[in-house]
């Protein structure tokens, strides 16, 4: 059956007026008329009488509209859930992060994210980063945000930032006073240091200090960055984190200093392989994106 023939037999059945119908589905009187009349034929009823110039349902008609109320009814709902797709309403967004990023970058992120979508849920997982990929690529879960390098055959990463990262002291330091603080300055201090089994910045921060020919005096080692920056407050050792955990950690009487040589951080999403990205995952990875980059440069 055709859907624009019940649409003008809906608008008829509800003005009475061939005139009125088509003024409200923007077409012209003879158009109209014509998906009446076939709409008649194909049914073999009469629909409308004409009394006193308006067009009136018979009893057939009448009965007739009921049923193609629910199938007119149905098609509005399929346009609905299309124009919810489309825009995002009601969808579910599933991020799975270390807590290297649950905690650094994914905060401002997700606030820009939200503030565009309103009605998206967001769930974010934080777990051990030997067990990410799995949630992604074999669980529900849409993306993953992570430190790099991260290599798994199941999922493809994509770099969406390399930062430089900062040597955190309590604010009375005397390393506090540089501008810049060298890493052959660092030689003796007691080191907050991220875990070399669980957390890929470690690798960065060793191979730098090797560079350097610096030895690291590493008193604890932590999962995650702010809880470098909480023991750094506590005058428990120096840490060097990612400048978006420091944003975070500003109110624990911190100071962040630049290092020299730089200490690149690179972080990156990563999706399953062969799963196709959704239009709510790309808005997300704009989000990130634009959190990154209005992030203050220390």
């Amino acid at each position: 059956m055709n859907l624009k023939r019940l649409q003008a037999f809906r608008a008829v059945f509800v003005t009475g007026s061939v005139t009125r119908a088509a003024e409200q589905l923007h077409t012209t009187q003879p158009a109209l008329s014509r998906l009446i009349g076939d709409l008649e034929a194909e049914l073999g009823l009469a629909l409308f009488v004409r009394q006193r110039r308006r067009l009136v349902p018979t009893a057939e008609g009448r009965m007739f509209h009921r049923e193609a109320e629910k199938a007119l009814a149905a098609v509005d709902q399929i346009v609905d859930i299309a124009r919810d797709i489309r825009t995002l309403k009601g969808s579910h967004l599933r991020i799975v992060a270390p807590m290297l990023t649950a905690f650094g970058i994914l905060p401002a992120a997700i606030a820009a994210f939200r503030a565009s979508h309103p009605r998206t849920r967001v769930s974010l997982e934080v777990t051990n980063i030997r067990d990410i990929a799995d949630w992604v690529a074999d669980g529900p879960f849409d993306i993953g945000v992570t430190a790099l390098p991260f290599e798994d055959p199941r999922v493809e990463c994509e770099l969406f930032a390399t930062v430089c990262a900062v040597l955190v002291m309590p604010k009375g330091h005397r390393l506090a006073a540089r501008r810049v603080v060298s890493l052959k300055e660092i030689r003796g201090e007691e080191m907050i240091l991220p875990s070399q089994e669980r957390n890929p910045a470690r690798r960065h921060i060793d191979a730098a200090f090797e560079s350097a020919g610096v030895k690291a005096q590493i008193d604890l080692d932590v999962s995650s960055a702010f809880g470098t920056c909480l023991l750094a407050s506590r005058g428990l050792g120096l840490g060097i984190v990612d400048p978006f955990t420091f944003q975070l950690a500003a109110g624990l009487g911190l100071v962040a200093r630049p290092l020299k040589p730089a200490i690149e951080f690179p972080f990156g999403f990563f999706f399953p392989r062969h799963r196709p990205r959704s239009a709510l995952v790309n808005s997300f990875v704009r989000a990130v994106r634009s959190a990154v980059g209005s992030t203050p440069s220390l």
